[in-house]
């Protein structure tokens, strides 16, 4: 009977924090600033998602009451499962040009790339959180969009703790769109096509373990 009761409360948390988590627009997380594009040096090119942790859902969803439970207890000072996926679409200038002049759409060109960082525990506090990716400076040499100046079309950043995808401002760029039907659109074409060219942009962490945060324990796969 313990044990159900266990479950029942830690379940009831599980969805306050749920309902609280996706109820408002930068409430727990925000964009930054606009995504950075350099060349890190002649095999990559650094791409940074600059982020901040506003509140912690599970402080929110306590309300002030004091944990009962093991499970339910927890340092508010930490937000734990942190991911950040980001899709980029970049436009294949090289056969953009050999083709010129053909009747081909500017989206044929378009080509959709994705990655994702967790961080198991990040502390909040107020300094600017960055998940960093890293992206093969040869193929995009080769399609003709590297060089000093990387120009992506676009980018979709999404956010999420503990499972809850977060609402967001500004997390969504393409080229000089504004109207929303059109950058949702452009986010269901990054989300479906990008999974053609899976891990070809990795999180740099894989790649450099110096890009690990000093106030954060970050998921590695390998």
């Amino acid at each position: 009977m313990k044990n159900i009761i266990k479950i029942t409360t830690t379940l009831s948390f599980l969805l306050l924090v749920t309902f609280e988590a996706t109820a408002q627009v930068d409430k727990f997380a925000k964009i930054g600033s606009r995504v950075s594009f350099a060349s890190e040096n002649e095999s990559w090119i650094k791409i940074s998602v600059p982020f901040n942790l506003l509140s912690n859902p599970r402080l929110e969803a306590a309300n002030g009451r004091r944990p009962t439970t093991i499970e339910s207890a927890f340092n508010p000072e930490y937000i734990n499962d942190v991911k950040v996926k980001l899709y980029v679409c970049f436009t294949n200038e090289f056969k953009k040009k050999i083709l010129r002049g053909s009747s081909f759409l500017d989206s044929q060109y378009y080509q959709y790339y994705s990655a994702e960082q967790t961080f198991e525990t990040v502390k909040l506090d107020r300094n600017t959180k960055y998940a960093n990716f890293l992206f093969p400076a040869a193929i995009a040499e080769r399609d003709g969009f590297g060089g000093s100046y990387v120009n992506p079309t676009g980018y979709v950043i999404e956010i999420s703790i503990e499972g809850q995808q977060l609402e967001i401002s500004n997390s969504i760029m393409f080229e000089k769109y504004r109207d929303e039907s059109t950058l949702l659109k452009f986010k269901q074409q990054a989300v479906t096509n990008s999974a053609s060219n899976q891990n070809i942009m990795v999180p740099a962490h894989q790649v450099y373990p110096s890009y690990f945060l000093k106030d954060a324990y970050l998921k590695t796969d390998y």
